[in-house]
């Protein structure tokens, strides 16, 4: 299956630990990148975000997928698993001091789902890759 790997690095004016605190909101995530609109978010007992429903739209198109954990390491790491109709990947948030800030590095891997969506793969990765700097860069900037 066609896949692709896109990344961008911003930097906060605010400490890794002020970006961390977003995490565990659920609306944080559609500001990201890849994802539009967050619905039907799990919260654990400990205020935890332990997955979601989301929206994205592609080429004009509306998918909605399902995020479910894939790796998370306190203060520095969160990755969810991605899958909607098209495409199936992993949303990467890795934060690193910048004093006096913090560097947001965000990538997204996506694949084909399937052979049929691979036909449409290029499109939708393009649409996919070419908006992630921009959302980056906003989200950072909404910190200061």
């Amino acid at each position: 299956m066609p896949a692709q790997t896109f990344s961008h690095t911003a930097i906060a004016a605010v400490e890794p630990s002020e970006v961390w605190a977003t995490f565990d909101n659920p609306t944080t995530w559609e500001s990201i990148g890849g994802i539009d609109r967050v619905h039907d978010a799990r919260i654990g007992p400990t205020g935890r975000l332990e997955g979601f429903s989301f929206d994205t739209e592609v080429a004009g198109k509306k998918y909605v997928g399902t995020a479910t954990p894939d790796q998370r390491v306190e203060g520095s790491l969160i990755a969810w698993n991605v899958r909607n109709s098209e495409i199936k990947g992993t949303v990467r948030v890795q934060l690193t001091d910048a004093s006096p800030g913090a560097e947001i590095t965000v990538t997204l891997e996506v694949e084909s789902a399937s052979f049929f969506s691979g036909m449409f793969f290029p499109v939708i990765a393009s649409t996919i890759g070419s908006g992630l700097p921009a959302a980056v860069e906003e989200f950072a900037r909404g910190f200061g």
